[in-house]
This record gives structure tokens, sequence and C-alpha cells, in this order.
């Protein structure tokens, strides 16, 4: 399993995951390709750090951020070192397999490689989506509370760890 840096090459692949049911439930986007585009292009100036995952094939995206600086309203009360990660597994023929856990930790060791600073991840899905909070409770991350975000509803989720470098 490996994460490759998001481009403009993943466009097609990333508009049909959000298509899909499974995926448009718990992650909605607005707008049409070059909007979609548009945002996902610069995310990186926003301090996001998206990627495709691959199996070796890609199955789905993820992406990372350091929670204290992303603002819009999104964590303001987080520390620096805290990081939020968002994913969604693309290919329906990989859901349910326990892929989730797997990624996450492999995704969550990737990023402490990447940054100095990690101190805990968070991430909020949505309270009723029980596959993902289970996937995440199985990774390791421990119910904080259920929070209003711009999102939505949600539940704060953290996994605290040390950095390795």
């Amino acid at each position: 399993m490996r994460f490759v840096l998001f481009n403009e090459n993943h466009m097609d692949l990333l508009l049909a995951w959000l298509a899909k049911p499974h995926v448009r439930n718990n992650w909605q986007e607005e707008g049409d390709r070059a909007r979609i585009w548009e945002k996902y292009r610069t995310l990186p100036d926003r301090g996001v750090h998206p990627f495709v995952i691959e199996d070796p094939e890609p199955i789905g995206y993820i992406q990372y951020y350091e929670a204290s600086k992303v603002g819009g309203g999104w964590w303001p009360d987080e520390k620096p070192g805290a990081f939020g990660i968002d994913l969604l597994i693309g290919d329906e023929s990989k859901t349910g397999q326990g892929l989730g856990p797997e990624i996450i930790e492999k995704f969550l060791e990737f990023v402490c490689e990447r940054e100095k600073n990690v101190t805990s991840f968070i991430i909020d899905p949505d309270p009723k989506n029980e596959r993902a909070v289970k996937a995440f409770e199985k990774a390791g991350f421990v119910r904080e509370a259920e929070i209003t975000t711009p999102g939505g509803a949600a539940l704060l989720m953290r996994k605290r760890t040390t950095s390795r470098r």
C-alpha cells in the first residue's frame, strides 16, 4: 500500500468515487468538475496534503492537515501538533473487508515520517457512520465528544502519538 500525491490525473477517478452512494452519503462535494478540481488543486495552499491510496491500484482518497492551521471555522481549539485526517474508500469492492484500519495505521505512520511535530491525530466522522467509527476505533482512535463542525454534526475522535523524528 502506498500514498501518491493527488494530481489532475486523478480527477476522473475522484469524481467517480464521489458519485458512488456509499461515498456520497458521507463526503459531499458540490459543483462541476472545474469547481471540484479548483478546490482540490488548491488544498496544499491551505495546508491540506491530498493523496490517492493505492493497493496496488487506486482504491481511495486520503488527506491530512495540521488542525490548528486550516481555518474556516474548523478546529479553532486545537493546539499545534494535532493533525486531522479525512479519507474515503472509493472502490466498493474494497469496503467491508477490514481494510480501513490498515489504511489508517499506515497513513498515520506516513504522516509521522513527513511531519516532526505530531502529538495526536483527529478525525470527525458522522456519528451515524458506524462503519467508519468502528474502523477508527480499531486503528486506536478514542471517542472524545459529539461536536458541530462547518460540515455538520460529527464525532470527534483522537489518537495520541509521538513523532518518530
